[in-house]
């Protein structure tokens, strides 16, 4: 046994470790040879999580304990000791047994790695928010979804699905239909909505000073009528209210309103979903706030030279998605509750979701 100065959460300390020798004196690591122990491995990779931000994070460390004992490649290694160590999203499954809503939402969030284009296409429940499967992929093709779709069945039962909510892909379409079919689907009315915005200027019409009056006065009306087919208080209203727009489109010559009005009416009947269906929602903008949850992190990932780190860090935010409460939801059912609370399980109160997770399994990262 030797004394060795150990950095815990409280600060550094000295601790009697076990190590070895040879008959010639030369040292062996052991487990217990690691300068950091495991409460303060879990804490930094916390602070991380939650600013974003490898400089941030060495700069906190810093500021606390006073002293420079960090490094962006250390911060880095203790992502991957930890995830290595966390369970699965389907070992999270089976120890608290969350449960499902019977309704299903997809989507694909598109960002850049190094030099190459990756999508991450995720399915979770649109009721608790909990996160059901994700995977990796090059590209949202039938392909890729029929992969995602078929672990999401290894889960669920399919005759408890009772709707689907997702973005209109033609990838996603063409899955469901093969795998999933006769289950209702609602398309993203606010992705239609957003679609709409890339193609004509409504963001600018109340700070350009180059757009005309005129010009500005054409881009409010066809916002109105355009949003007057998507929220419609009934089937026959939306319908009635397409044929206006396109009314206004045919009489235009503005070749932006046309192109808007065609994404619009490609596959509008998906939108009308809801009205069949009371129990599915259409405006809840749900892909898009589970979207910017997940952005953000997934920005990080740039800054990983290694692509098997990819996994590791999905799996890390997957899992600190799903225990962190939802403290800023404009859906008050939601606030302040973790998506796995959402989905009936009980969690007592704790600060750091790694800190809980190792006690209660019994983890160690070296």
């Amino acid at each position: 046994m030797i004394e060795k100065m150990i950095m815990l959460k409280s600060g550094k300390k000295k601790r009697q470790v076990q190590t070895f020798k040879c008959e010639n004196g030369h040292f062996f690591k052991s487990l217990g040879d690691s300068p950091w122990d495991d409460s303060f491995i879990e804490l930094v990779v916390f602070l991380y999580l939650r600013g974003l931000s490898l400089n941030a994070t060495i700069e906190v460390v810093q500021a606390f304990y006073e002293t420079d004992i960090l490094s962006k490649g250390q911060i880095l290694e203790f992502i991957e000791q930890v995830a290595d160590a966390l369970p699965t999203l389907d070992d999270i499954d089976q120890l608290f047994e969350p449960k499902r809503s019977g309704f299903l939402a997809f989507d694909g969030v598109w960002f850049k790695y190094h030099l190459q284009e990756l999508v991450l296409l995720v399915c979770f429940d649109p009721v608790t928010f909990d996160v059901i499967e994700a995977i990796w992929a090059t590209q949202e093709s039938e392909k890729n979804y029929r992969r995602l779709i078929d672990k999401v069945k290894g889960k669920l039962d399919v005759h408890i699905i009772k709707g689907i909510y997702g973005d209109g892909d033609n990838g996603l379409l063409s899955a469901l239909k093969g795998m999933l079919p006769g289950i209702p689907f609602q398309l993203c009315i606010v992705h239609k909505e957003l679609k709409m915005g890339e193609l004509v200027p409504v963001k600018l019409i109340n700070r350009s000073h180059k757009m005309s009056e005129a010009f500005k006065a054409e881009v409010r009306e066809f916002q109105g009528l355009f949003r007057a087919v998507l929220y419609a208080p009934s089937k026959e209203e939306s319908k009635q209210a397409l044929e206006v727009l396109g009314e206004y489109v045919a009489s235009s010559n503005q070749e932006r309103f046309k192109s808007a009005y065609r994404s619009l009416k490609k596959n509008f009947v998906l939108t009308l979903t809801h009205f069949d269906h009371p129990e599915m929602d259409r405006d809840n903008n749900l892909l898009e706030c589970f979207n910017g949850c997940l952005r953000p992190r997934l920005e990080l990932m740039r800054g990983f030279k290694k692509l098997e780190n990819l996994n590791r860090y999905l799996k890390l935010f997957l899992l600190e998605f799903r225990f962190r409460p939802l403290r800023e939801s404009r859906f008050k059912n939601r606030r302040n509750l973790t998506p796995l609370e959402l989905g009936g399980v009980y969690l007592p109160d704790y600060y750091n979701f790694l800190t809980f997770l190792r006690t209660k399994l019994h983890l160690k990262y070296h």
